[in-house]
């Protein structure tokens, strides 16, 4: 399995002590560390940059992850309270606060700040499948 990191992977989890789980397969196309996609019936963080063809690594689960979200406002701050439910815009490569058609993936950890575009969140990609 690929070594966990990147340059826009940012996991910060104790990969000794927190849990976290992973799927390695062929990237159908080309993925850059720290994208949100969708994988069949979860959700992940990519972990390293890849070509088409290459073997990718994607986290679906982690106990902390920062991650990219919609840019937090004073309007949405209070959406974004400790403990709130977070969900994957794979469209946008961001996870926010709105469920819509979304794939929740998550909890915030960290309470951002009013400009943020980054979240501290566990994440748990397999939260969308329900039967």
């Amino acid at each position: 399995m690929a070594t966990l990191g990147g340059t826009n992977f940012k996991l910060r989890s104790s990969t000794n002590n927190d849990p976290y789980a992973a799927l390695e397969f062929t990237a159908a196309a080309a993925y850059t560390a720290g994208d949100i996609v969708t994988v069949e019936d979860i959700v992940g963080v990519v972990v390293g940059s890849v070509a088409i063809g290459s073997q990718v690594v994607v986290v679906y689960i982690a106990a902390k992850i920062l991650v990219p979200c919609v840019e937090v406002t004073s309007g949405n701050l209070a959406s974004f309270a400790v403990g709130s439910k977070v969900y994957a815009d794979v469209a946008n490569n961001e996870v926010t606060s709105v469920a819509g058609a979304l794939n929740l993936c998550g909890i915030v950890l960290e309470a951002p700040s009013v400009g943020d575009e980054t979240i501290l969140v566990h994440w748990m990609g397999a939260l969308g499948i329900v039967a």
